[in-house]
C-alpha cells in the first residue's frame, strides 16, 4: 500500500504540473486570444485533469487512512 501511496503521489503532482502548465498557457498567449475552440479544448482538458486530482486525492486520503497515517 505504500508503494501505490507513492505512486498516487506522484501523479498528483504531475497532473498538477500539466494543468497548471495548460493554464498558463491560456493565460499567457502572446498572439492574442487565438481560435475560441483551442482555447475551449485547453480549458476542458485541464479542468478533466482537475478533476482527475480530485479523484486521485480522495485515493490519497483512503490509503493513508488504511496505512494509519490519517487524511492530509
Amino acid at each position: 500500500m505504500e508503494r501505490e501511496l507513492q505512486q498516487v503521489d506522484s501523479m498528483i503532482a504531475e497532473l498538477r504540473s500539466q494543468a497548471q502548465q495548460i493554464r498558463e498557457e491560456v493565460g499567457n498567449r502572446e498572439d492574442g486570444p487565438g481560435d475560441p475552440g483551442d482555447t475551449s479544448l485547453l480549458i476542458s482538458s485541464a479542468e478533466e485533469q482537475e478533476a482527475l486530482i480530485a479523484v486521485l486525492e480522495d485515493r490519497r486520503g483512503k490509503l493513508r487512512e488504511r496505512l494509519g497515517l490519517g487524511a492530509e
